[in-house]
């Protein structure tokens, strides 16, 4: 009988297996960060008027499509060079003069610790259906006040309320473009049982604005956690968090 041969085990191919598996992956996140900090570039300098001279600086992407970063350039050409001038990219869309607070909160590796340090809410985890339920909501009740004002040129009043979306209000400014059926079927309460609160501001000519809110759990001012205010102030912020945990 021919001699038996042991079968030989490389045991090391599962481990290099890995590495190449690693090395792959690290590339493929590469690639999409350079290209997220390409698309900035471009851009920001669509962006410009002025494009000879233009520098950029510490340019970093970030998660949701956001980079983050700054620039040289002549802006205008009646004005001195401007320098290391902070600009936001997010999804295609270039703020050359964010707030602080918006770069603060993007230009993070953690949005939902950078929400819950500037204004007390959250953390916005992908268990936090309460915040999930509140984005979702304001969302959609922020959309319906939109289409309210294209049709009728005014939101609701606060005496009018959010009730304005569910039916045509009586009294008040003439609604001739009012859309038959409403706006909404009904209204959503928080995840507490409470209303959401409306209030709005309208002068002259103005379009105005109108601010969303509710008071968390216990409906009284202040707090944190369930506890915490939140208004469509921190609407982006939240549909940022939202989008990334796959809650929105």
């Amino acid at each position: 009988m021919g001699a038996y041969l042991r079968p030989v085990y490389h045991a090391m191919e599962p481990p290099r297996l890995n590495r190449h598996l690693c090395y792959l992956l690290a590339a493929m996140l590469l690639a999409g960060c350079s290209s997220d900090v390409d698309r900035a570039r471009e851009a920001v300098t669509d962006s410009l008027v002025i494009h000879t001279d233009l520098e950029f600086h510490e340019l970093e992407a970030f998660p949701g499509d956001v980079v983050c970063g700054s620039f040289s350039a002549y802006t205008s050409y009646s004005e001195p060079r401007v320098e290391h001038q902070p600009f936001l990219y997010l999804r295609g869309t270039v703020d050359k003069a964010p707030s602080a607070r918006d770069l603060k909160f993007y230009c993070s590796t953690d949005h939902s610790n950078s929400l819950l340090e500037m204004s007390g809410i959250g953390p916005f985890t992908a268990d936090n259906d309460a915040l999930a339920q509140i984005t979702r909501d304001m969302t959609l009740l922020t959309a319906a006040l939109e289409t309210y004002y294209t049709d009728n040129h005014v939101y609701p009043t606060a005496a009018q309320g959010l009730a304005a979306l569910v039916s045509k209000p009586e009294g008040g400014r003439p609604l001739p473009r009012y859309r038959e059926g409403g706006y909404l079927k009904s209204v959503p309460a928080d995840p507490f049982g409470h209303p959401y609160r409306y209030t709005e501001m309208q002068w002259g000519r103005t379009k105005g604005r109108f601010t969303l809110s509710t008071l968390g759990r216990s409906a009284q001012p202040g707090g944190g956690g369930d506890e915490a205010d939140v208004s469509t102030e921190y609407l982006p912020y939240l549909q940022h968090i939202a989008q990334l945990l796959g809650v929105d």
